[in-house]
């Protein structure tokens, strides 16, 4: 089994970041703003935009300050809605500026529960950026994708990264029963059970589930999207793993 690990490397990472700003700012453009995106509770396509522009500022505070950013930005979304495409894609291109120049090895702060160094953003702001402009596009009734490679990482990451994090600030409690997750379109494979704390890679154990599928759909499941029904392949402890979410 792959052990969690980024795919990518960081030109690749901000090339998916900087299509997908671009993809997320049209999408507010076409509109309607008030699409709502049911998957996300409450919110409609202004209130997703207002978020990813926000964590974009947020993110490029953090790299800069190598610390928790404790104010708020300069430029706070505008009042005025028809602005807020024109409002991402500045936040996106002052992130994309500040990563590029990033040093992947040194240290950084960061909000997750792994090794505090550079890499961890770029691969986090383009995992954050695929799955929401995925939301903007679906909102508006488009039939969007995401590139088979970036989705499997995406799931690498979920794993190593993003669900850690949820279980240590939520309190969310992982099925100690292991999982094997496989995308049937990459041939990757991911064998993790919970140990109360965090997600774990485990080698050599019976699983308790599968969730089987292309690469796409079990991103987006693990994120609480919509896919067909019949997209995935899901069988034992995986329908515990299913009800975790994310972030």
């Amino acid at each position: 089994m792959r052990q969690s690990r980024s795919v990518l490397d960081r030109q690749r990472y901000l090339d998916h970041l900087d299509a997908d700003i671009d993809a997320f700012a049209a999408a507010v453009e076409a509109g309607p703003l008030d699409a709502p995106v049911p998957w996300c509770g409450t919110w409609r396509l202004a209130d997703l935009t207002v978020h990813l522009g926000g964590v974009h500022r947020w993110a490029t505070s953090a790299v800069v300050l190598g610390s928790p950013p404790r104010q708020a930005p300069d430029d706070p979304a505008p009042a005025d809605a028809r602005a807020l495409a024109g409002w991402l894609r500045a936040g996106g291109q002052r992130l994309l500026a500040v990563l590029r120049e990033l040093d992947l090895d040194g240290p950084t702060w960061h909000p997750f529960p792994v090794e505090k160094v550079g890499a961890v953003w770029p691969r986090r702001q383009a995992q954050e950026a695929s799955v929401h402009r995925w939301d903007a596009q679906r909102a508006i009734g488009l039939a969007p994708t995401i590139d088979p490679l970036l989705a499997a990482d995406g799931i690498d990451e979920y794993f190593a990264v993003a669900l850690p994090r949820l279980i240590r600030r939520e309190g969310v409690v992982a099925p100690t029963e292991p999982l094997l997750v496989r995308t049937i379109d990459t041939g990757d494979g991911w064998l993790v059970a919970g140990d109360g704390v965090t997600v774990v890679a485990v080698d050599d154990v019976q699983p308790h589930g599968e969730l089987a599928g292309a690469a796409q759909d079990e991103l987006l499941r693990l994120w609480r999207r919509p896919v067909p029904d019949d997209a995935l392949t899901v069988t034992g402890a995986a329908r515990g793993w299913l009800e975790l979410g994310g972030m």
